[in-house]
């Protein structure tokens, strides 16, 4: 007891005073190590940081225009404000790109640096930006349409409405309306890709917090999302959630052992040895370093629920030995050695179900596993040992003996009687069951999203939800196109062929619907590489091409005179020019070549092609991430850019999206590698204990029926695989492989007494089978406090797991006794 208090004492003083832990539930922390995340990391170190988009819905309190002057000019005094917070900050915002900026970078082109607050309606502004009597509509330069696109698409609400404006100028202002209306747009601000993860988290929750003093005191709203934005909230409310699931889960646990064991200490004793466990627990990850993410949330809950498991057990033996034998050590002593071979190989199976997401390539899934399988362990000794030492040291043979055990006589005459009259019938329920959950199994999803650890009503979940109802490309993502010097040279030196294959990956873009501004008639996609700048250089100065051999011919950029031709030389011409390039960003060519081309001289060492995508679900993502990959090809695929590029380049496809595509693939091998790993070392427990395969095969049978009923009803339930409901067909077998033993066991001993077959079998449901129970209802209802959890995919699993524990307590009380029957019928009959 000393020793145990003072470890408990250690640790807790560690994780309240020394070292308290952080969580961190970044996509990156995610992010298995692959090929595609090395050369993500080897090539970019030539380029800019990636760009880390904060986006900014505005609308009016009054859901009406919020494109009329009044309201742009408002959004342009906010605007400044916000500017200036920025400046404060170090300039943690690099590129605006909102209406008013865009409005006002024209202005500063065309009208001599008007100020936009100067400007009282759209007539005056067309006016001072246009020539009516030389514009069309749209414009005729490509950079202008591919703005005009993106703008459409990614800027202004779905509502928008600007129908009258062509007719308005293309008569000259005599006919139609220079007037434009959308009840909403959307800021696009661009933070400084340099900043460290935290830093960017807390100073985009410091730019949060204007934006809802602005929305306060004003009539335009402000609502701000973003995926670093996301992760704060994430860690801000993990520890407080954490905190309340314990709280609830021991309240839960009291009850529990107030109903099975009707005594002071039964209930104090177990409970202190849980808190314990769970104190070992954080305690032992926090001295070893381990990362903590939201998903630590989940393995308080399930450490108590089956850590009280062992309890139960325990104690109802301890109970039964203390009213025959009267000492509390030899009561003890009995119980542990009734209950060591269930109990140890149980915790066995239980541990190695966790520890087979050792080899998951997820590293929070493998913290997960260690973090339950060290739970589990910690739940164990303190039962046995803590919980032991406290009966010993405090319990006296004087005083009475405990309350007896609860039996429930009639719950298990009936269920014999069932089982001695409907074998068959029980059976080919379990199997039809069976039968159909296989079959569902297989349209199983997997999904994976941070946004999954939210709250669904928090402020930034229904911003969220607002950029994908009110935009055609909302909230996009950026895939890269990533491309360096096979190991054999210094450059991508093959232009003709590198022109070629960069042009059809251009058009390929334009058609895909996926891509923001593509799918369309003479669509514009919206990306950055070095097709784009050139064809945009020679669209904007035909002579510049010329000097470089480059030409524009059907809309394409093409090779021009041969002698003439030389890809680097014009990047290079380019990146000395400081003039204005991009009209939204105000960036310059010389930017624009930096942020997409590596150069040593004239020679292109390194490319990079970035792209916006619109991808908000799992299946999106999927569908986005495998288009790319088939459109680039393997280097034995004919026409194919990778192929095209052989012997000059290296290509990958990297990214956010990439990430979270490697994470989707990840949790699918570590859900199949980790219900294997539980299987095989189930199996071989089973093997040793019974020392003979149809024995094991029969025991195990059980708790492979509850796995698959547990997937088949996430299919009823519509719910998918996720970064938690993967570990549930581990957990099932190391669940139900505790249920089995024991149930098992204890038949084989009340059949060792030489009683009727059927007598073994009432003795044991009304002894060991009512233990599992109310150990059973006990785990279940620990599991279930996770619905409280604001985390819908901490939710689902408490749920999953609830499930699990029912289906392996109905099929080791109902089905096992079956099977056990049935098969020692045969071996009579056999023999």
């Amino acid at each position: 007891m000393i020793v145990s208090a003072a470890l408990t004492v250690g640790l807790a003083a560690n994780l309240a005073f020394m070292d308290t832990p952080t969580f961190h539930t970044d996509l990156s922390d995610f992010a298995p190590e692959s090929d595609s995340g090395d050369a993500h990391e080897r090539i970019t170190k030539h380029f800019s940081n990636e760009t880390r988009p904060m986006f900014v819905h505005v609308t009016r309190d009054d859901g009406g225009n919020v494109l009329d002057m009044d309201s742009l000019n408002l959004m342009n005094t906010h605007l400044h404000l916000v500017e200036n917070e920025s400046k404060s900050m170090q300039n943690v915002v690099q590129d605006w790109i909102t209406a008013p900026s865009i409005l006002q970078l024209a202005l500063d082109e065309e009208a001599n640096g008007t100020e936009l607050d100067d400007v009282n309606s759209w007539e005056e502004m067309l006016n001072l930006v246009i020539d009516l009597n030389e514009s069309d509509c749209p414009g005729d330069v490509s950079k202008q349409r591919e703005v005009a696109q993106f703008i459409l698409d990614g800027m202004l609400h779905k509502d928008f409405d600007g129908t009258e404006i062509c007719l308005w100028i293309e008569t000259n202002s005599q006919e139609g309306s220079a007037t434009v209306t959308a009840s909403s747009t959307l800021w696009i601000l661009e933070i400084d890709p340099d900043l460290s993860s935290a830093e960017r988290k807390a100073k985009q929750d410091q730019l949060r917090d204007l934006f809802d003093e602005l929305s306060a005191n004003s009539e335009l709203n402000y609502g701000v999302a973003s995926l670093d934005l996301i992760s704060h909230d994430i860690d801000e409310g993990t520890f407080d959630n954490l905190a309340t699931l314990i709280i609830l889960a021991v309240l839960v646990v009291v009850v529990l052992l107030a109903i099975s064991f009707r005594s002071v200490k039964g209930v104090v004793f177990p409970l202190v040895g849980l808190s314990f466990a769970l104190i070992w627990t954080y305690g032992i990850l926090n001295l070893t370093g381990a990362r903590f993410t939201a998903l630590e949330v989940a393995v308080a809950p399930l450490v108590l629920g089956l850590g009280i498991d062992y309890s139960i057990h325990l104690q109802r033996r301890y109970n039964s030995f203390k009213g025959k034998i009267g000492d509390s050590a030899e009561s003890w002593l009995a119980s542990c050695g009734k209950l060591s071979t269930p109990l140890g190989l149980a915790v066995i199976t239980t541990v190695a179900a966790f520890l087979a997401n050792i080899i998951s390539p997820l590293p929070p899934l493998e913290t997960f596993g260690i973090a339950l399988a060290v739970g589990v362990l910690s739940a164990f000794i303190n039962a046995t040992i803590v919980v032991g030492a406290l009966h010993v040291v405090i319990d006296s043979t004087s005083e009475k003996a405990p309350a007896e055990p609860i039996r429930m006589p009639r719950f298990s005459k009936k269920l014999v009687d069932l089982q001695r009259s409907q074998q068959v019938l029980v059976l080919i329920v379990a199997l039809i069951i069976t039968g159909v959950s296989i079959i569902g199994a297989m349209g199983l999803e997997t999904e994976f999203d941070l946004t999954d650890f939210l709250d669904e009503d928090m402020e930034i979940m229904q911003v969220r939800d607002e950029l994908d109802s009110s935009y055609e490309s909302a909230g996009w993502k950026v895939v890269y196109v990533l491309m360096e010097p096979v190991d054999s040279a210094d450059e991508i030196d093959s232009d003709f062929i590198l022109l070629n294959e960069m042009r059809g990956l251009h058009n390929d873009l334009a058609n895909n619907h996926d891509v923001v501004g593509g799918g369309g008639v003479d669509s514009s996609p919206s990306y950055e590489g070095p097709y784009k700048v050139l064809y945009d250089a020679v669209d904007n100065d035909v002579i510049f091409g010329e000097r470089y051999g480059l030409v524009i011919s059907n809309g394409d950029l093409r090779r021009g005179i041969e002698a003439e031709f030389d890809l680097g030389a014009a990047l290079v011409n380019l990146s000395q020019n400081e003039s204005v390039a991009d009209p939204y960003t105000g960036d310059s060519w010389s930017e624009r070549v930096s942020n997409t081309v590596h150069l040593n001289g004239d020679k292109i060492e390194h490319i990079r092609i970035e792209v916006r995508v619109d991808a908000s679900t799992s299946s999106d993502t999927s569908r986005v991430v495998e288009w790319f990959e088939e459109e680039l090809g393997t280097e034995g695929e004919t026409g194919k850019l990778r192929s095209e590029l052989s012997g000059v380049a290296s290509v990958y496809v990297t990214g956010d999206l990439v990430a979270l595509q490697n994470v989707l693939d990840g949790l699918n091998s570590s859900q199949l590698s980790s219900t294997a790993i539980s299987f095989i070392v189930s199996f071989f427990v089973l093997l040793i204990l019974t020392r003979r395969p149809v024995p094991a095969v029969v025991v195990l049978t059980p708790v492979v029926l509850a796995t698959l009923w547990v997937v088949g009803s996430m299919v009823v339930l519509s719910l998918k695989w996720n970064v938690l409901t993967v570990m549930v067909t581990a957990l099932s077998l190391g669940i139900g492989i505790d249920y089995v033993i024991h149930m098992w066991r204890r038949f084989e001993y009340e059949r060792e007494k030489g009683e009727d077959v059927w007598e073994a079998l009432e003795e044991t449901i009304s002894t060991t089978g009512v233990a599992l129970v109310l150990s059973a209802g006990t785990t279940s209802l620990g599991f279930l406090v996770l619905l409280f959890s604001p985390m819908p995919v901490v939710q689902q699993f408490g749920l999953v797991t609830a499930l699990t524990v029912t289906y392996s307590l109905i099929l080791s009380i109902i089905v096992l006794p079956v099977l056990l029957l049935m098969s020692e019928l045969y071996s009579t009959a056999s023999e």
